[in-house]
């Protein structure tokens, strides 16, 4: 997890930095419905950064003798990053599970009000602004005495902006957002960037929903923006959207005297240049998994078993496995034994707790080669040139 989020910092930091300096040039330029889909190109950044794009590494040959009375043991240490980058996200989590608790308690005290279709109204006394919520269907919270104070007209204006983010699956995008901010809360950028994803969102839906207004309905509107200027959210609420909001209405007023065009070809560019980033950012990662394999921390020897032995069984087993971004082995599996089934078992149990540095790899692979004693220069042993051979010999426990 770390070792992933250390990964995607530098191209995500630089990916977020160039929208947020370009921000005021694209709204500008080619408006707010442009800028707000440029938001699109951190989930798909995020996509390509997660996909394993490197080849399958094969481990070069090397001889290790593994014996049962030496165990190699990697001096535990406090991960203090590790430590202090889950209780941040702990932290993260608590606030927004606050902020859920207390909408919760929003929604248990309102009453409802006449809607129609699938639209859900509410009127509630501890809000001073409408606002949407919901995944399924819409609701919308009302300030009490809304629809008896405010005129038709600017009343369904408004309605229609709340209504807009819904169907604009802006609630949805606002609830993978926020999971990102407290995956990178750490990182300054993210904080900056949700901030003005989130004005982006108002300022698209303002575009949208007036790009076929009168020029009196856009009057209309722009004085319901003014009338609710001052009407802001008590309690942060991350996943829902208030209609008012001081900190925006002066830019939100600006973008409705300038309505630009907007066309959804437009942001192929800005999308493919991001996947050009994200191929561009693994390419390290896939080079280097091309030179060399991880190098191992720690193994735990296989036991030879007591009836082989006896027996003087010889054989060998070769296992494939995967290591993950931490360095463990996983998926181990063997797809070749001789004999078959009898060293199968005490191979998978060591396997299983090899450890390595980390470094994300599929398919290693390795024989384990179970011996009576050390090879002769002569033996022929079956296996591949290029696959990690280790010795296993059987000792008593009196040279432990």
């Amino acid at each position: 997890m770390i070792n992933w989020l250390l990964a995607i910092t530098p191209p995500l930091s630089l990916l977020l930095a160039t929208i947020l300096l370009l921000r005021p040039w694209v709204l500008t330029r080619f408006g707010a419905r442009f800028q707000y889909g440029l938001w699109l190109t951190v989930p798909l950044l995020l996509t390509l950064l997660s996909l394993p794009m490197g080849l399958p590494a094969t481990a070069n040959m090397e001889t290790y003798r593994v014996t049962l009375g030496k165990l190699s043991q990697q001096a535990s240490e406090i991960d203090w990053l590790g430590g202090g980058y889950w209780l941040g996200l702990i932290a993260c989590l608590g606030l927004l599970l606050r902020s859920l608790i207390q909408l919760a308690k929003l929604l248990r005290r309102a009453s409802p009000l006449p809607a129609e279709g699938r639209l859900k109204l509410l009127s509630s006394n501890d809000t001073l602004s409408p606002f949407v919520l919901g995944f399924l269907s819409p609701t919308v919270v009302l300030p009490s005495g809304f629809m008896h104070k405010t005129p038709n007209e600017e009343k369904n204006l408004i309605l229609a902006h709340e209504l807009g983010h819904w169907q604009r699956g802006d609630l949805h995008l606002n609830l993978l957002a926020i999971s990102l901010v407290c995956l990178c809360w750490f990182n300054p950028l993210c904080l900056l960037a949700y901030r003005s994803f989130r004005q982006d969102q108002e300022l698209a839906c303002d575009a949208a929903v007036t790009a076929g207004l009168t020029q009196a309905e856009r009057i209309a509107y722009g004085r319901a923006l003014i009338g609710h200027a001052t009407q802001v959210a008590r309690n942060w609420q991350p996943l829902s959207h208030h209609y008012g909001d001081k900190h925006t209405m002066k830019q939100r007023l600006m973008q409705l005297k300038t309505q630009h065009g907007f066309s959804r070809s437009s942001l192929l560019l800005p999308l493919v240049l991001t996947a050009g980033l994200g191929i561009w950012s693994q390419a390290p990662a896939i080079a280097g998994e091309k030179q060399a394999a991880p190098h191992p921390v720690m193994r735990v020897e296989p036991k030879y078993p007591a009836q082989a032995a006896k027996d003087l069984v010889e054989g060998y087993i070769q296992a494939r496995f995967d290591i993950g971004q931490d360095g463990r082995v996983s998926n181990v599996t063997i797809f070749k034994s001789e004999p078959a089934g009898v060293f199968d078992k005490v191979a998978i149990e060591a396997l299983n707790q090899w450890q390595y540095e980390p470094k994300a790899t599929k398919a290693m692979e390795v024989q384990l080669d179970f011996r009576m004693g050390p090879p002769g220069a002569s033996d022929k042993r079956p296996g591949n040139d290029e696959r990690e051979r280790i010795d296993v010999l059987p000792h008593s426990d009196k040279q432990h």
